[in-house]
């Protein structure tokens, strides 16, 4: 599960009069464990967990009467400990606990940027405990996934996105928490395994003796690109099996000077002008970014190639990359385009002539150069 989407009641926002802003002060940071299992609980993060505050608005309930009394904004400068995550794992264990698993607060470039290494124990009586962990035995982890096995005696973790200085092409992260002692240590597993893989599908298959890993992406020499292949893992001798093996045709297109890309300011400028009475800004800053007047008819023809295809429909997955991808049909099979921050990744699902392909390509950059007022490349992934 990537976001806490449980229903929160109203009084799990309140803090309750024990956590006095002394308190408040004393464990708003972010922290880490220094033993195995440590017991952190307290009111301040029991209290953050329940109404999923977040650490901005954490602070502005307890920010003191003169910075309330000017109106004084006081975002967060370093790490705070959030209670509402993103890439954290929520699995329901039959004797009612609930074991609510690392994950991540705000984007890696905000000064409060933290990934988690704890656990959040919520029981069925609504007792919750939370346990840290040191990040020699447990490292900070977000968008894995968490499965149980082995009669729920083992919460399995697969994958992590993690610090960029921690990722490790061709290593998967594995961890096993035992769901008795609370003990978390890290899995050596064999075999050709998915590599460091983040925001996946783990499916235990063959009657709980296997799971079943894919989608979600993996890092490479080229940053994080799409999974399009699946793996097994065995739970009898934890070895990796590679599954498949696709020779989609794959190329990302983006500007040679490695800027970002604009396609999002684009989009809400197509939509302000489409929608003229909804409040969206016309005039935007777009032209002076961009130092020429905004393409939008290129922009319009992005995702429509010279060759004869048929526009589909978008899909109703829940994937968090739904929203930026375009898919078209070309002799029977998907291509899809799914833009990112700096570059437009292209996936066909199969095999085309290599012309009609370098044809879909070069179509693909010129565009995004006038739509960019700048020079575009092709990198073909093997």
């Amino acid at each position: 599960m990537t976001f806490d989407d449980d229903t929160i009641r109203d009084n799990d926002c309140e803090p309750g009069p024990e956590v006095t802003p002394r308190l408040f002060r004393q464990w708003q940071a972010a922290r880490r464990g220094s033993r195995m299992a440590e017991e952190m609980t307290n009111p301040v993060w029991a209290w953050l967990f329940r109404g999923r505050i977040d650490p901005y608005h954490a602070n502005e309930r307890y920010k003191s009467w003169l910075k309330k009394r000017f109106g004084q904004v006081d975002y967060p400068s370093e790490p705070r400990w959030a209670g509402c995550r993103l890439g954290r794992t929520r699995t329901e264990l039959s004797d009612g606990r609930v074991f609510w698993i690392a994950g991540e607060h705000e984007d890696f470039y905000d000064p409060d940027f933290f990934i988690y290494n704890d656990l959040i124990v919520e029981h069925a009586d609504g007792t919750v405990r939370i346990y840290g962990y040191p990040v020699s035995v447990f490292c900070p982890t977000d968008f894995h996934t968490a499965t149980l096995i082995h009669d729920e005696k083992t919460v399995l973790l697969i994958g992590s996105i993690g610090y960029s200085d921690e990722r490790e092409i061709g290593h998967t992260p594995l961890y096993a928490l035992d769901t008795e002692t609370l003990a978390v240590k890290a899995v050596d597993a064999t075999g050709d395994s998915p590599g460091w893989i983040n925001s996946h599908h783990a499916t235990l298959v063959d009657s709980g003796s296997a799971i079943l890993v894919s989608g979600g992406k993996v890092m490479t020499d080229d940053g994080f690109l799409e999974n399009i292949d699946e793996w097994s893992l065995s739970l009898d001798s934890f070895s990796w099996t590679r599954l498949t093996q696709r020779k989609w045709i794959r190329f990302l297109v983006s500007r040679t000077d490695q800027a970002g890309l604009h396609l999002w300011q684009y989009e809400m400028r197509s939509f302000a002008f489409n929608h003229p009475g909804v409040g969206f800004d016309q005039f935007d800053e777009l032209a002076e970014e961009l130092g020429a007047e905004p393409n939008m008819e290129a922009f319009g023809e992005l995702y429509r190639p010279p060759v004869p295809f048929q526009a589909m429909k978008k899909s109703a997955s829940d994937d968090d990359d739904e929203w930026r991808t375009t898919r078209i049909n070309v002799d029977g099979l998907t291509i899809r385009y799914v833009h990112d921050v700096d570059t437009v990744a292209v996936t066909v699902e199969g095999d085309l002539p290599k012309s009609m392909s370098d044809l879909i390509a070069m179509d693909l950059r010129k565009k995004l150069a006038l739509v960019e007022n700048a020079e575009c490349q092709i990198k073909w992934i093997e």
